[in-house]
């Protein structure tokens, strides 16, 4: 059994507007010097609890296109408390076409991280959700604020 509980935005009563930058990154294997239009969706905390134990984090939606005639793909991206560093979850594409979909923290063997260049850009976001993260620096370990009795409670309950 899979519980599931995702804490919205504290800040946003409305839906927050996404962020939109563009990214010049250099491809760590080629070297290659490639510019990304990254459109960050969500950054949220994430708690699952499965039979492997319970996974709490950081949980983040974002699309990146590599230039205009490309198709853009869609990432699910996690980061869990002690982790220095984002790692991908799912990535697909606007048709449907699923390149590989894993469960939120899953860090099983041939797991894959997120770009640091990308990486940067969803920890600058979870900075700005107000009251999310205590310390996100890129190589330190995430470290969440804590969440009030109020809400573990409610979470609890839905669950």
């Amino acid at each position: 059994m899979t519980v599931k509980t995702r804490t919205p935005r504290p800040a946003a009563k409305k839906a927050a507007e996404p962020v939109v930058t563009v990214v010049d990154t250099r491809h760590p294997k080629s070297g290659l010097s490639v510019s990304y239009r990254v459109t960050v969706g969500t950054v949220e905390r994430a708690e699952v609890i499965s039979e492997a134990g319970v996974s709490v984090g950081l949980a983040a939606r974002l699309t990146i296109q590599a230039g205009p005639g490309q198709r853009p793909v869609t990432v699910m991206a996690s980061r869990l408390i002690g982790e220095g560093e984002w790692h991908i979850d799912a990535m697909t594409e606007r048709n449907g076409r699923v390149h590989f979909s894993r469960g939120f923290g899953n860090r099983q063997p041939g797991g894959r991280r997120l770009m640091a260049d990308l990486g940067d850009v969803l920890t600058l976001c979870a900075y700005d959700v107000r009251g999310l993260v205590e310390d996100a620096e890129p190589g330190r370990p995430l470290k969440l604020r804590k969440v009030k009795a109020k809400r573990k409670a409610k979470a609890a309950a839905e669950a």
